[in-house]
């Protein structure tokens, strides 16, 4: 796993994409203000964290939308997603693909501290010539980090957008880094803006 993945190992229940579930975020946030104006605030908390995994579901199911595709010949996990609450806050959907011994992870992250770290990595040129394997490249009109070790046969490729969206994809038993770089272009970039609202 790249240095962001294991943000989500000791996390809560993972959600494979479900079908859409009706909208219960305002009567939540309802029984939130009603529960805070009698001061019950365990209440208030769990009407609030009822109403925030319901705002997570929805967004993973959005976001799973701007997957890349799947390229002929592979397969795919449906796209799983989870708040990260416990480190730090934000939302990451990730999805597995694999093809004979060559596996891909394509991961996104929210508003989450794993953005901040890779973005400033992407913003400090020195910092990424010191990194192994490492290069600064284009991917689609946007600056991405793309490490290959060709020893391991590993690597990963990291896009971030308007420092809120990190868009990762690590790959193990790969021919080259070729399949990092095409995998990225397909992220739906357009999509993923107007979601996160940048």
């Amino acid at each position: 796993m790249g240095w962001r993945s294991n943000l989500c190992v000791t996390l809560g229940v993972v959600m494979a994409v479900p079908a859409f579930a009706a909208d219960n975020v305002p009567a939540q946030m309802d029984a939130a203000r009603a529960a805070y104006q009698k001061n019950d605030l365990p209440r208030t908390a769990r009407a609030l964290e009822a109403a925030l995994a319901d705002i997570h579901d929805r967004l993973g199911r959005s976001f799973a939308e701007t997957m890349p595709p799947l390229a002929t010949g592979w397969q795919a996990d449906p796209p799983e997603f989870q708040g990260l609450g416990q480190v730090g806050g934000g939302l990451s959907v990730s999805r597995a693909y694999a093809k004979g011994e060559t596996s891909l992870n394509a991961t996104l992250f929210l508003d989450s501290p794993a953005v901040e770290a890779a973005a400033a990595l992407l913003a400090n040129p020195a910092a990424t010539a010191a990194q192994p394997n490492m290069k600064r490249i284009k991917v689609g009109g946007e600056d991405a980090l793309l490490r290959f070790d060709a020893s391991t046969k590993s690597g990963e490729i990291t896009l971030v957008l308007n420092n809120r969206v990190l868009l990762e994809i690590e790959g193990e038993n790969l021919a080259n880094a070729d399949i990092l770089v095409e995998t990225a272009k397909g992220w739906n970039v357009v999509k993923i803006r107007t979601l996160a609202g940048l």
